[in-house]
């Protein structure tokens, strides 16, 4: 008997000391894991679309930039295959020319000018999760008198994607007028920001042609998203003083501008919480300057 009880306790024993260190094992491997999981938690635009930053007015055989941006706010990769700015809803020949290259177009070769009212590039473009993918490319208008459609296209993953945009073409002498983001004469329509960082963010109006200038006392209104916080006017050369309401900016341009630029700079604070954000720029000038943009702003862990 008391051999057995004496063999009893030695098991025990031999199984404790096996299982402690597994429960420990356990323990430390669970403490690991919680240490390195990381909650990514997402806020802005949720679904795959297209945006796009489209002229209006055009001028006249001229060219002038057209741009747009693809969004991937998923956790999967997506491939474009083809990008189109399309006006085949125009009843008139809308389109006579593209220029592409370097600060011109991106990507900054393969475009093509389809008949008179759709331009478009087959290409092979991956992007990634929680990104996005800006393009641009001028288009020379045709001497028509019309007002019609863009459709800023897209074709990723097999599925189609677009956008309508208006515009106004002249058959006369006008400005050529498009928004951008960024200080330079390179369109861009994307930009990041820190998350719960301040940040100063910087938009410019654009007149294209050379033949005919954007008059002053136009009103640029820029739509923030309601996650950015304390905005504050910056201003700029050619800027009057800005009127903050909520998180829409309404500021008026003191100047013309003519084959050149007028930038105006702001400040906010992102949003805590990583994403893709949508910002809405437009600009009402004399008498038929209506551009309108899409921006998007990328909100990170940091920049």
């Amino acid at each position: 008997m008391r051999r057995k009880i004496v063999l009893r306790i030695a098991i025990l024993a031999i199984g404790a000391l096996l299982v402690l260190p597994v429960y420990a094992f356990i323990y430390n491997q669970g403490t690991h894991q919680v240490s390195q999981t990381i909650v990514n938690i997402f806020n802005g635009v949720e679904i795959v679309q297209v945006t796009g930053s489209v002229p209006n007015e055009m001028d006249r055989r001229q060219l002038g930039f057209f741009g747009g941006v693809f969004w991937n706010p998923t956790d999967s990769v997506y491939q474009i295959t083809r990008i189109a700015f399309d006006a085949s809803s125009a009843n008139r020949q809308v389109f006579s020319g593209i220029s592409q290259g370097s600060g011109v177009s991106y990507p900054t070769s393969g475009w093509s000018l389809s008949g008179s009212r759709m331009v478009y590039l087959t290409t092979s473009i991956n992007v990634q999760p929680h990104s996005v993918q800006e393009f641009y490319l001028k288009i020379r208008g045709n001497s028509i008198g019309a007002t019609f459609q863009i459709d800023v296209r897209v074709t990723a993953n097999g599925t189609v994607y677009h956008e309508p945009y208006q515009t106004r073409q002249s058959s006369r002498d006008v400005p050529f007028s498009v928004l951008w983001l960024g200080t330079g004469p390179s369109p861009q329509f994307s930009t990041s920001a820190a998350k719960g960082q301040e940040k100063t963010f910087y938009v410019s109006l654009h007149e294209d042609s050379g033949i005919a200038s954007i008059r002053a006392n136009g009103i640029l209104t820029i739509q923030l998203p309601s996650e950015f916080t304390n905005i504050q006017d910056i201003g700029g050369t050619g800027w009057g003083p800005a009127t903050i309401a909520g998180n829409v900016i309404e500021v008026g341009n003191t100047l013309s501008v003519r084959e050149s630029y007028l930038t105006y700079a702001f400040k906010a604070t992102a949003p805590n919480y990583e994403g893709l954000y949508f910002c809405n720029a437009s600009f009402s000038g004399t008498p038929n300057e209506h551009p309108i943009a899409n921006f998007s702003v990328l909100v990170t862990e940091g920049v």
